[in-house]
């Protein structure tokens, strides 16, 4: 295959970027809109409802319009009304946007209104907006389940709809900051256009007297055209103009029409929604402005609305010969915007993160908000790769189709900007677990299924402990005897330790193989134990290697309870720290010493392959500030709002210390307080520390909240850079006190310097690079040289009047709520600078001006950190996509285990796929076909070879199937790729003069190559193989 080149040349005017739509095909999504006038300021009326999915109240009761005591709405009746009055006038418009919704409806709807409805859409009178399943966070989620959610959205309309009723423009016109992660699936999905209503009330203050409202955003630049997209900013969040709310609820005047009736109001209510449009349209370059009309769950009254929009359509266009008003939508407004041709000002290799909304309104606690959600969300992304795969492996088409959409619906509608985010209410972050819950019960059934096909029918019902996160399983505590299947859900073959919670006792693990595998007895720290309702009275763990699990495969442990065993065995060495000590704490094994002061049993250095590094740990936790929110110097810390009272506070100048040496790991127990405590851990096989904290339940004596922080502290000199990945994918360097679409006014220090983190955070300098692993969302920032902190848990007392009406104060077990994290921490040093940076293929092939090129041309050296982008990349993704364990009781000794069914499985991989690749998506799609993502997992000059594009053939790719047939399709699985065409805008500074993709079908051969961070969507059509 060819590697094309990226090309870039100064800005020109001889392409046609006003050529709207080049295709017949091109003109879906842009169907119905009513003609604007040239010479005329073309207010674009867009007709609207925001319906989240969960917040005040959870998704059934919004739909259904139950628990009125949270809010009254009833999205069914929403729907029930804007159709209704829809099929009156042929003129009106409307839009729609969350899938989750829709569907509930449309399951309860007759054959006739099906129809009924299905023509609107046809006629592009309801427009079809977004289409995601919901309108998704972009700060927390992580960058495949928000593939995932916006491809089962897009799929219900497309089997619903039509292809061509798909949406050309994204809707995130509520989300807290918006992501280059996000930005960029949404122009590889193929939209034409994004919009979105929070942005830095700096960042819109500027751009709103700039007329830079819009602009085409270029979150990666090294893509070109294809990772483009236009962006605006709404004027007005994305409510109406003030004094023309026609909602029930809103107590604005109508207009009434009729001069023989008292109260005739028609001329002054015009002029004032004149100057309101002429106000909004000064913010912007053309003369289109969109006039947003709708908010949260408007519309239950939909002719409340209808009426009062046909009587400003009507009047003002006969008054008004410079004015025309016209019904349109977020669609409509973009064609016209684009007809006009004009340069367009650009955002380069950046994001909207954070978001402040006023001077001491940082919204950057929520990253951190509902730590235990966050990991459940993380875990069920887990677990649905899993149960997809599985799927596959049981070679049924569709069968338990329904029980793997159980769960993807639930873990769509957990993406929603008010559910993993941390930001809904406690009643509603309690029903998002359940539909959670669910979903793994359902998916617990495909797993059964699976290996019982797999390994043998007279396999046992696998059960799940998920309580493993607390050292707690009832299977391992309760039977001598139990298995352990462990599935590897990665591409590549995976070894992984293996912690089961277990009495005290002799223990022999058998391998698949049926030789006996190493085992120990770790213990359980007593916090840990402790920790209130957890079900289990067990005091150690058993560890042990499950090595070598084959792609997309399986291996069985039988483990069985040999007796009891002898205290003395596990053995752990108390330290007295004091003051005068004149010893330091040393502990080793592997390639790794850790040196605890012992003077204060912290942490504080780190010594790898023969070089020390001083590396600080310790907890902190910062004072919430109290307030009523009567103003921006009131503001109260909340679940959405970070806002401390003053410097972090340590929280223990001096820890006990505890060792466990073991002969595959050594641990150092840490006790900072009643509330917090901490297992530092080295493994023989690894070069990375782990940091298991135990946060919970935070103090708050009077009646002052806080927000906890662990922070490392190292010598790097770092300039005030941070690195945070972007929904789990790209870094973005972050500067401290920076903005780089503005000249920043500093009004909270530590809160405007905090950015989400969805896998991963770094620091680094010339030579060092140090590189921090989560295992669910949370905040970070680098407030000084060479530090990193990183919010773990909050508790707060005080709301911030951000909606939620409720202090982020979550109880569990009749006590403040504990949280388990683990953070995983690798110590890096560079390498030589880079070879010159390759020209990599951007989808198609060059133009034919190359004189054009400049600097992409040029080779790029700079400081690589192959080592430290191996194992940031090889581990975020393990975490991921960790090793998923189930267990079953057993009442047989291994050999007879071992004879009556199968203990292994090698996967539905003949082989592992390159280590720069991921298998990003696995899932049947129809009755004879599958779903396939595949990732290139490194970036540009991330690494010395496996940043480069890699090429690998998948013809005979699985095991028990042969495809018969390839087609590419765009990210979102919703049109193949060659269909895919988009909009194409004239801006401001260099163009990546690039063509539109190749769009060829894969020969036969099925050779793949994939650049850089790329991400390539098939569809393969297969048959089975006779064995």
């Amino acid at each position: 295959m060819l590697v094309i080149s990226a090309l870039v040349c100064l800005l020109v005017f001889d392409l046609n970027f006003s050529k709207s739509l080049v295709s017949a095909q091109d003109n879906c999504g842009y169907v119905g809109c009513h003609p604007t006038r040239g010479g005329k300021l073309n207010v674009h009326l867009v007709a609207h409802t925001h319906d989240d999915v969960g917040w005040l109240k959870t998704v059934d009761q919004y739909y259904y319009g139950s628990n009125k005591v949270h809010s009254p709405f009833g999205v069914q009746y929403i729907l029930d009304s804007v159709i209704s009055e829809l099929l009156k006038k042929k003129d009106r418009r409307f839009v729609y946007v969350e899938s989750s919704f829709l569907w509930r409806w449309w399951t309860e709807q007759d054959e006739d209104l099906r129809e009924e409805v299905q023509n609107l859409v046809r006629e592009g009178r309801l427009q079809l907006l977004h289409g995601g399943w919901c309108m998704s966070d972009e700060a927390t989620p992580h960058y495949s389940a928000l593939i995932d959610q916006m491809t089962l959205g897009l799929k219900f309309l497309n089997d619903t709809f039509g292809e061509c009723a798909l949406p050309r423009v994204a809707w995130q016109i509520d989300p807290f900051g918006h992501s280059s992660e996000v930005a960029l699936q949404f122009a590889q999905m193929g939209y034409d256009g994004l919009f979105f209503g929070r942005l830095d009330y700096q960042d819109y203050s500027q751009r709103k007297y700039t007329k830079n409202m819009e602009m085409v955003w270029r979150p990666d630049t090294k893509l070109g055209e294809m990772g483009d997209l236009f962006t605006g900013v709404l004027y007005n969040l994305y409510m109406p103009p003030d004094g023309f709310c026609f909602d029930t609820y809103c107590s604005d005047e109508p207009l009434m029409d009729n001069p023989k009736l008292h109260g005739y109001n028609v001329n002054g209510r015009i002029a004032q929604f004149v100057k309101a449009a002429e106000q909004w349209a000064e913010a912007y370059k053309t003369r289109h402005v969109m006039i947003t009309m709708g908010g949260d769950f408007n519309y239950i009254v939909a002719s409340s609305w209808f009426k009062n929009m046909d009587k400003l359509i009507k009047y003002i266009n006969q008054k008004y010969k410079d004015v025309n008003v016209l019904y349109s939508t977020p669609a409509c407004y973009l064609k016209a915007v684009h007809a006009e041709n004009i340069t367009w000002p650009v955002k380069d290799d950046d994001d909207f993160m954070p978001y402040g909304s006023d001077e001491h309104s940082y919204w950057t606690g929520y990253y951190t908000s509902r730590p235990n959600l966050k990991y459940l969300v993380y875990k069920g992304n887990n677990f649905l790769q899993v149960c997809r795969q599985l799927r596959v492996a049981l070679g049924g088409g569709l069968e338990m189709e329904e029980e793997e959409l159980t769960m993807a619906r639930a873990m769509a509608d957990a993406q929603h900007h008010d559910a993993v985010s941390g930001t809904e209410k406690q009643h509603v972050a309690d029903d998002y677990t359940l539909y959670l819950s669910e979903g793994f019960q359902a998916c617990n059934k495909v797993l059964t299924a699976a290996y019982r096909k797999l390994l043998g029918s007279s396999l046992k019902e696998q059960h799940f402990c998920l309580w493993t996160n607390t050292s707690a399983c009832s299977i391992s505590e309760g039977a001598s005897k139990f298995a352990v299947n462990v599935y590897n859900p990665l591409a590549q073959v995976a070894s992984t330790y293996i912690r089961v919670p277990v009495f005290l006792g002799e223990y022999k693990v058998t391998g698949p193989t049926g030789s006996e595998v190493p085992s120990e007895i770790v213990p359980i720290p007593k916090p840990v134990q402790l920790i209130p309702g957890r079900p289990s009275n067990a005091t150690v763990e058993l560890l042990f290697e499950a090595d070598n699990i084959s792609q997309l495969g399986l291996k069985s442990y039988h483990i069985e309870k040999l007796g009891n065993g002898d205290t003395s065995k596990v053995e752990v060495q108390e330290y007295n720290i004091t003051q005068n000590a004149t010893e330091d704490v040393v502990v080793d094994i592997g390639v790794l010493q850790l040196i605890f002061n012992g003077s204060s049993g912290l942490l504080e250095y780190v010594t790898k392959d023969n070089e020390t590094w001083l590396f600080r740990q310790n907890f902190y936790y910062y004072e919430a500030s109290k307030g009523y929110n009567y103003n921006s110097d009131n503001r109260a810390s909340g679940a959405y709002i970070f806002r401390p009272a003053k410097e972090a506070t340590y929280l223990s100048e001096q820890v006990q210390i505890s060792v466990f040496k073991g002969k595959e790991v050594t641990e150092v127990h840490q006790v900072f307080d009643t509330w917090l405590s901490q297992i530092v851990r080295i493994y023989k096989n690894q070069d990375q520390i782990e940091f298991q904290w135990l946060v919970g339940p935070i103090p708050v004596e009077k009646w002052t909240g806080k927000e906890v922080i662990s922070k490392y502290k190292t010598t790097l000199q770092t300039n005030g850079e941070l690195w945070t990945d972007s929904n789990g994918r790209r870094m973005i360097k972050r500067k401290r006190n920076y903005r780089s679409s503005w000249n920043i006014t500093l009004t909270e220090p530590v809160a405007s310097n905090y950015y989400p983190i969805t896998s991963a955070v770094a620091i680094k300098d010339d030579q060092r690079r140090v590189t921090v692993l989560v295992d669910r969302a949370q905040g970070a920032a680098s407030l000084q040289d060479g530090e990193i902190e990183i919010m773990v848990h909050r508790r707060l007392l005080y709301d911030d009047n951000k909606g939620v009406s409720e202090p982020l104060d979550e109880i569990q077990f009749g006590e403040g709520l504990v949280t388990r994290g683990t953070h995983i921490v690798q110590l890096t040093r560079s390498e030589n600078p880079a070879p010159p940076t390759p020209k990599h293929r951007i989808h198609g092939s060059p133009i034919a001006n190359e004189n054009a090129a400049t600097q992409q041309d040029q080779p790029i050296s700079e400081v690589v950190f192959s080592e430290g982008a191996e194992k940031h990349r090889t581990w975020a993704n393990r975490i991921v996509n960790s090793p998923w364990l189930s267990f079953y009781r057993l009442h047989k000794t291994a050999s007879e285990w071992m004879s009556s069914h199968k203990t292994q499985y090698n996967g539905i991989l003949k082989k592992p796929l390159p280590s720069n690749v991921n298998l990003l998506t696995l899932q049947w799609w129809s009755a004879n076909s599958f779903l396939v993502r595949f990732e290139h997992m490194f970036d540009v000059n991330e690494h010395q070879t496996l940043s480069q594009p890699v090429t690998f053939n998948c013809s005979d790719f699985f095991s028990d199937f042969t495809i018969t047939k390839a087609v590419e399709l765009n990210l979102s699985a919703s049109k193949e790729k060659q269909h895919v065409s988009r909009l194409r805008w004239r801006h401001e500074g260099p163009i990546y003069k690039t063509k539109q993709p190749d769009n060829k079908p894969l020969d036969e051969s099925l050779t793949i190559t994939l650049d850089p961070m790329e991400i390539r969507t098939f569809r393969l059509y297969v048959t089975r193989k006779t064995t």
